[in-house]
């Protein structure tokens, strides 16, 4: 995952290649300048050693081995109850949050392990569903394991979820056209992907989703647990429910 920005200009045709594999999006820019900013904040871990799981929680600080070497979680709460409603699965496709958010992955995925579900399940694991999981949400087909190879390609090798969402009737800009490999070609709901974001209930967090869309308006103001309180309860109540109701299938 990398942070990005980058500064579109009046009337200039832009291709985005990088956050979209295989896609060319041509945008026309209606305003002077616009800026569009993705950042990553990184938490440093301490590891502790010779800690072992318990049938219901991970352990403050419990190492977790990874080609790197370990990573670790630090819970104010002393321990990560896997009963609490994180890893229940609450909606009717069979995910959790931490289907896509896994401990052991630094609270994402990563590809080699979406690879070794697929290989386990021949593709049937509940990560793998077409309501983002899948390249393209319509017009494919997953009745077989060749068919869901390619309907799924883009997780297991990249660790991609597709994220679609609207173009704002109040956008200051319009899709021209959209060149997409796997069939969603709309200029009104870009198909957007990206590996699942580290989950974190942070007091410090300043918005919800990074790019700050489940956050309470205006979606510029920094909002932190010591100022506004409520909001960010607020906020990261709502963002569950609509991550139930839209990845989960409520």
């Amino acid at each position: 995952m990398r942070s990005r920005k980058e500064r579109l200009c009046n009337g200039q045709r832009v291709r985005q290649r990088e956050y979209f594999p295989n896609i060319n999006f041509e945008r026309r820019i209606k305003i002077r300048g616009l800026v569009l900013a993705a950042t990553l904040t990184t938490v440093g871990a301490i590891f502790v050693f010779g800690q072992s799981i318990s049938t219901n929680s991970i352990p403050n600080m419990f190492p977790f081995s990874n080609p790197s070497g370990q990573s670790a979680t630090f819970t104010s709460d002393g321990s990560i109850d896997l009963g609490n409603p994180f890893f229940q699965s609450l909606g009717t496709n069979g995910r959790t949050c931490a289907t896509c958010h896994q401990p052991d992955q630094g609270w994402s995925v990563s590809a080699d392990q979406v690879q070794a579900r697929f290989d386990s399940t021949d593709g049937t694991h509940p990560i793998f569903r077409t309501n983002d999981g899948s390249n393209c949400d319509h017009d494919i087909d997953v009745s077989t394991l060749k068919d869901r190879q390619k309907a799924y390609s883009l997780l297991p090798s990249r660790g991609l979820i597709r994220v679609a969402i609207d173009v704002p009737l109040t956008a200051e800009f319009e899709v021209a056209s959209v060149n997409n490999p796997y069939g969603c070609n709309e200029t009104s709901r870009l198909s957007l992907y990206r590996r699942p974001l580290p989950s974190t209930n942070l007091r410090a967090l300043s918005t919800v989703m990074w790019d700050g869309r489940e956050s309470t308006p205006p979606s510029t103001e920094k909002i932190t647990f010591a100022t506004n309180p409520n909001d960010l309860l607020f906020d990261l109540a709502h963002h569950s429910v609509d991550t139930t109701l839209g990845q989960r299938r409520l």
